[in-house]
């Protein structure tokens, strides 16, 4: 049990890394972003880690795109509505 606990931080932290490596590398190649961010989701679905709340909404699930200054953020019936600015599509979160 203690092995398993010590692997599932080692796979936060890798995905910590890969987050934050797929925000700077978002600015020079969306492609290596977005490459970082796959990475991350397969390291999270193959050790059955729910990924953290700002994690999960800092990047567009159908394209993998982090978002940035161009995303549209709308508040509208107590719903936060984001619109990605590569795909279009929306995702919204109650709040």
């Amino acid at each position: 049990m203690r092995k398993d606990l010590r692997k599932n931080d080692l796979a936060n932290e890798a995905i910590d890394v890969l987050f934050m490596l797929a925000g700077e590398a978002r600015s020079i190649n969306d492609t290596r972003s977005k490459r970082y961010v796959t990475i991350a989701e397969k390291i999270a679905a193959r050790m059955d880690i729910t990924l953290d709340r700002r994690i999960k909404r800092s990047y567009c699930k159908k394209c993998k795109t982090l978002y940035g200054a161009d995303t549209q953020i709308r508040l509208s019936n107590k719903i936060l509505v984001i619109k990605c600015a590569n795909c279009g599509s929306l995702k919204r979160i109650p709040y």
